[in-house]
């Protein structure tokens, strides 16, 4: 077994600058989203679940941020409060190594602490690399949604892009009534 020189640990603001910067290199690639640039720390705390967003950095420089990954709600309603979406991005630097499968295995980690029951995860079906870890993470390809919306950049600007929906089970709540219950509080 090969040691890690990373180390993931929680999200926190001050990390934010290199995420929207990894989020960016990402973007350039025009196979990791349909917006066309980063999230101000506002809307990106909106829109995920903070206790769930991780960072990955360097052993030798624990400020240096080589990948993250969150989760947000695929749903405002209650009764889907145990399904969650991931995104995972990999700073260049931290690619080919190892990165993007040990956040996803910590992400999945919690969800299970967390009695969370299914993880999505919308792919572009371009972006083989993303699609090759999910699988190698237990997600299995369902569909694909046709014309999703339509690209404001890239390479790819002006076509209507399909988007592939991968899917992780979890075990189910003993309770769901119970589980319920403390989505509606």
């Amino acid at each position: 077994m090969v040691d890690k020189d990373f180390t993931i640990r929680p999200m926190n603001k001050e990390d934010f600058p290199q995420v929207q910067e990894i989020y960016e290199f990402g973007l350039e690639t025009g196979h990791a989203a349909y917006e066309k640039s980063a999230p101000t720390w506002e809307q990106f705390i909106s829109k995920k679940i903070m206790d769930m967003a991780l960072v990955a950095v360097e052993n030798d420089d624990p400020d240096f941020v080589i990948g993250w990954i969150t989760a947000a709600p695929i749903s405002s309603r209650a009764v889907f409060h145990g399904v969650v979406e991931d995104s995972v991005y990999i700073h260049p630097k931290g690619q080919g190594r190892g990165v993007g499968g040990a956040l996803l295995d910590a992400l999945i980690e919690m969800c299970l602490e967390q009695g969370r029951w299914s993880m999505h995860s919308w792919i572009f079906p371009e972006n083989t690399g993303s699609a090759k870890l999910h699988e190698s993470r237990g997600f299995t390809k369902i569909g694909t949604m046709h014309q999703m919306a339509r690209m404001t950049y890239g390479e790819m600007k002006g076509q209507w892009r399909d988007c592939d929906l991968w899917e992780r089970l979890l075990p189910l709540p003993d309770d769901p009534a119970e589980e319920m219950d403390v989505a509606e509080a």
